[in-house]
């Protein structure tokens, strides 16, 4: 900075209001003051600014805003270029900058608490009892393992449940990127607990889901019933229509408390992936449920406590959350509406090819085989027009007097086409069948109506009938083991000397 004025004068600056601080021209007013009355007088604006790191505001710019500007005569002739280079070089430091600065804040360190909860004043019930209730998953499918991974995303715990000893496969969830078929595939691991028996642990089970096939509901349920009560909540999606009944009939007949019920029915297509040891869904779609009291007899009203009402409803609001799932609760018929088109495959189309032993694509060219799945599908459609509990449905009238279930048949059979009927594969290889859950709960309920169906009969009696020759076939046969011979011992069994 250029000093113009001799020593013993003092300067009083003043800024003028009506000019920008940023202007270069700005002019400035000088007072002489008297020698004797020694006095520096600085206006300094009340107001302190911000200064900010990084901002528009901050540096020079904002002081020569803020305050007045001292220069000589001799400098106001220099060129803007050379002001700018020597402000740029030579930094001014203000006095008061310092001062402008806010202080740092004074951290002061939290007491810690004073008080602590013993663990000795909880009983040790409630100590050993988990904090959070957990969805119980009980089955062997692909399913059961698709639910718990989906209710893993908004659920706090999800444990699977397995009551037969056999290896868990099948940990991963396998979606498609796209529709395209060269896209890679999406591989994510299954987010719920993994798979324990049952006979490892006895603790009380709140909500409960049962997968798998329709004979496998009532021994699966029978491995826990130990942990459920009048509080629980169980969900029974499992295949065939008629589950309901045989479980209540073979493990909680008798009993005072039973748990509530949820009946649910999937249209997702999964299946098992043995190259990414995954769970593949082949096409999303939706699960339907609806309440196990609206599938007795109409007029029979049937009450269940306000704490049971509020269980369930918080079960099927966790269901609901699942965006994987696409889960809605409705009305008993129609839940029936969209369970029956894979029911009445299942009980019209798989029949008839273990009966001609031939695969689906084979039905279409077979005229006596299309006139005995038209006898098949009219009984089926005779029981469920006069089933008490969806009497007078426009939604199933409709559904089974139109011409969607004929449409429905054909399009499933021409989907398959060459591939083996998986009910023929079943008893080939002497597993159980769904026969009294397809048939035979047609059967049951005609028998009660008082109508004829003869065609289901012999469909059922065949079916049981391959069954067990099946069975007696494969029990005829030598099992061998292979194993390996210990080196000691490899001696003894060599056929060609040395």
């Amino acid at each position: 900075m250029v000093n113009c004025f001799p020593a013993r004068y003092f300067l009083t600056l003043r800024k003028l209001d009506s000019l920008p601080a940023a202007d270069p021209d700005a002019r400035i007013s000088a007072v002489v003051a008297d020698p004797s009355r020694l006095r520096l007088s600085a206006r300094i604006i009340q107001t302190r600014p911000r200064w900010n790191r990084g901002s528009l505001y901050a540096g020079r710019a904002a002081t020569r805003r803020r305050y007045g500007t001292v220069a000589s005569s001799s400098d106001r002739h220099r060129s803007r270029d050379r002001i700018a280079t020597d402000e740029a070089a030579v930094p001014m430091r203000r006095p008061w900058s310092s001062a402008l600065q806010p202080e740092p804040a004074i951290v002061k360190p939290r007491p810690a608490p004073q008080f602590y909860v013993p663990s000795v004043l909880l009983p040790p019930e409630a100590a050993k009892s988990p904090t959070v209730h957990k969805i119980h998953i009980l089955g062997e499918d692909e399913r059961s393992k698709f639910i718990a991974h989906a209710l893993s995303g908004v659920y706090d715990s999800v444990e699977m449940l397995g009551w037969r000893n056999i290896s868990s496969r099948y940990r991963n969830i396998q979606r498609s990127r796209s529709s395209s078929r060269r896209s890679a595939a999406k591989i994510e691991a299954n987010m719920a607990v993994p798979r324990i028996l049952t006979k490892e642990d006895d603790s009380r089970i709140d909500q409960l889901v049962v997968t798998g096939k329709g004979y496998e509901a009532a021994e699966a349920l029978k491995s826990v019933k130990h942990r459920v009560d009048e509080n629980t909540t169980v969900c029974l999606m499992n295949d065939g229509l008629g589950v309901l009944e045989d479980v209540r009939r073979k493990i909680f007949e008798g009993m005072e408390t039973s748990p509530s019920f949820l009946l649910g029915h999937m249209s997702h297509r999964l299946a098992f992936n043995r190259t990414y040891d995954s769970v593949k869904q082949l096409k999303n779609g939706e699960t339907r449920l609806t309440l196990a009291e609206l599938s007795q007899r109409k007029g029979k009203q049937l009450h269940q406590a306000p704490h049971k009402t509020e269980t369930r409803s918080n079960f099927i609001r966790t269901l609901q959350e699942a965006t994987d799932l696409h889960s809605s609760l409705t009305t008993y018929d129609q839940w029936l509406r969209f369970k029956l088109p894979s029911v009445i495959f299942d009980s019209v189309v798989e029949p008839v090819c273990v009966l001609l032993e031939t695969p689906y694509q084979g039905l279409l060219q077979n005229p006596a085989a299309q006139r005995m799945m038209h006898s098949l599908l009219s009984e089926i459609i005779q029981v469920v027009e006069k089933m008490p509990e969806v009497e007078g449905s426009s939604v199933l009238q409709s559904y089974v007097r139109g011409r969607g279930i004929k449409k429905l048949l054909y399009n499933r059979i021409m989907a398959k086409r060459s591939q083996p009927s998986q009910l023929v594969r079943r008893i080939e290889h002497g597993l159980p069948t769904d026969v009294d859950y397809l048939n035979g709960y047609f059967l049951r309920r005609g028998q009660k109506l008082g109508l004829d169906l003869r065609m289901n009969i012999m469909m059922r009696d065949m079916i049981k009938a391959r069954h067990s020759q099946a069975i007696e076939r494969l029990n005829s046969f030598i099992p061998v083991e292979e194993t390996s011979i210990p080196s000691d011992s490899a001696f003894r069994y060599r056929t060609v000397p040395r």
